[in-house]
């Protein structure tokens, strides 16, 4: 199963195509989500990475969101991360719930999670990096399409 995944995510940005403008890219998967973030968005300061990441559910349950945006600050020198604020839609983009504000504590990351790929790879960049995409929706239209024609 999620060989097929890896595979839909590489199909998935090579549908996308490349554009100058394009930030986000798809760099975390599990057998139920997708995680992108926006490369344009990066701030680093000392140990500590900050990027706006989407999250993409396969298959949420019903009256659940379908994909979500957060702005997050990942700890390069521990395996932690805090969310600074998230906003939460539905795949045609109308907004799902309240957005969330973080209340400023840090989150210890499971070896294996999703967010554990996204700080191994936002730890390990520059700024300057290129994505796929030019928006949040589009990645989580995309992604979704992808990852049902990959189960």
């Amino acid at each position: 199963m999620m060989k097929s995944l890896i595979g839909g995510v590489a199909a998935l940005m090579l549908t996308a195509g490349a554009a100058a403008a394009d930030e986000w890219e798809a760099i975390a998967v599990s057998d139920n989500a997708v995680m992108a973030v926006d490369w344009g968005s990066l701030r680093i300061n000392g140990n500590t990475r900050q990027i706006n990441t989407a999250l993409v559910a396969v298959a949420p349950e019903p009256g659940q969101f379908d994909w979500a945006t957060s702005l997050v600050d990942i700890d390069c020198s521990r395996t932690r991360y805090k969310t600074v604020r998230s906003s939460f839609f539905y795949i045609d983009g109308r907004s799902a719930s309240d957005d969330f504000v973080g209340d400023g504590s840090w989150t210890n990351i499971s070896p294996g999670a999703l967010m554990d790929d996204v700080r191994s790879q936002v730890c390990a960049a520059s700024p300057g990096k290129q994505g796929y995409f030019d928006d949040p929706q589009t990645f989580a239209i995309n992604a979704r399409r992808v990852m049902l024609e990959a189960n």
